[in-house]
């Protein structure tokens, strides 16, 4: 698992404003712990469910599936931009927009809900299975 430093490195480094092999300064952490919360926090409220608890030390794990790290990171940058007031490369942008919607296309693929037609009358020598064992037999 990728520690929250991490992140905010990842994402102060996308933003050109940290050298991602120098250590994360106290106040970015503060400000990128805060941001990450804040992102993560209406992530969740907005059905993006990845599990997320709040963070409070740039030691602490992300609480998170690995194949969102990615996502975070980069959309992280547009969060913190206004605090350092540098302009986001184009690219940096692109990997925002399409991180976040493949998350979303990922938590939306495994939320499904199973509809039953129990009250329905079955057809004549039709089998009890579900639909799903038709397609296995």
């Amino acid at each position: 698992m990728a520690a929250v430093a991490d992140t905010i490195r990842d994402a102060l480094s996308h933003l050109r404003v940290q050298d991602p092999r120098q250590p994360l300064k106290a106040e970015h952490a503060r400000d990128g712990i805060r941001a990450l919360n804040q992102m993560m926090t209406r992530w969740e409220a907005d059905h993006l469910s990845l599990g997320w608890q709040e963070v409070s030390s740039p030691d602490d794990e992300m609480p998170v599936p690995p194949e969102a790290l990615e996502a975070i990171s980069y959309n992280l940058v547009l969060k913190l931009r206004p605090r350092f007031g540098v302009v986001i490369d184009g690219d940096v942008i692109q990997q925002a927009t399409d991180g976040l919607a493949a998350l979303r296309a990922d938590v939306l693929s495994n939320q499904y809900e199973r509809i039953s037609y129990d009250d329905l009358p079955a057809g004549n020598n039709q089998q009890t299975y579900g639909w799903r064992e038709a397609y296995t037999r």
